[in-house]
């Protein structure tokens, strides 16, 4: 009898140390996740009176062309065809950019587009070239993305482009694109530009299909 008892005592002493393990295992797994950091834009530059903004998780090229924006508009008179090339870079690179975007909700160039048409856009971005966007809340994304790292102006005009059955003032800009690596994304496209209380915004953007 006593070494049954010693036996199941022995028996309960190592479910209890294993539950006890267990339950500390999951605990600090569930504090270090809980202590990961998440990707959360930090602003590091901005236009207030045009409500232009820069992200520390932009990347160095547009961060580059955000600082001649940045100069454009400080002008003291501003040259409308170089301000609607830096936006339409901007766009460009911003959208096109998906390897610093947290998941499918977090569309690039938004801030660059005609606001009456910019959930429209949200929308449709989100299910097509954002649809199949991993989540990277946590930083554990394992997955190829595009990065631009050159935007060239192959031609800019002024053009007039109808909105809300009106004819308006415009410029269409004409562009290539360079990538980091070539995973199959647009490389070519034109932006169509309209002012909008004194702001320059993407009303259309059209991608070249390549035939």
């Amino acid at each position: 009898m006593r070494l049954r008892y010693k036996l199941g005592l022995a028996f309960i002493m190592v479910i209890l140390i294993g539950v006890c393990f267990i339950g500390l295992n999951r605990y600090l797994l569930n504090d270090k996740e809980e202590e990961q950091p998440k990707q959360e834009a930090v602003v590091v530059s901005n236009i207030p009176k045009y409500g232009y903004t820069l992200d520390d998780r932009d990347n160095k090229y547009m961060k580059e062309i955000f600082e001649e924006l940045v100069n454009t508009l400080s002008s003291e008179e501003i040259v409308e065809e170089d301000y609607a090339e830096m936006v339409a870079k901007l766009f460009i690179t911003d959208f096109y950019t998906l390897d610093n975007k947290i998941n499918k909700y977090d569309v690039g160039g938004l801030e660059y587009v005609y606001s009456p048409k910019k959930e429209e856009f949200n929308t449709k971005a989100r299910d097509t070239i954002y649809k199949d966007l991993i989540d990277n809340t946590y930083q554990d994304r394992i997955q190829d993305l595009p990065e631009i790292t050159n935007v060239e102006v192959l031609n800019i005009e002024p053009t007039k482009i109808k909105l809300n059955e009106e004819q308006q003032d415009g410029y269409k800009v004409t562009m290539k694109y360079t990538y980091k690596e070539n995973l199959g994304y647009d490389t070519e496209g034109t932006c169509y530009l309209v002012n909008n209380d004194n702001k320059l915004e993407v009303a259309m953007y059209t991608p070249t299909i390549e035939s």
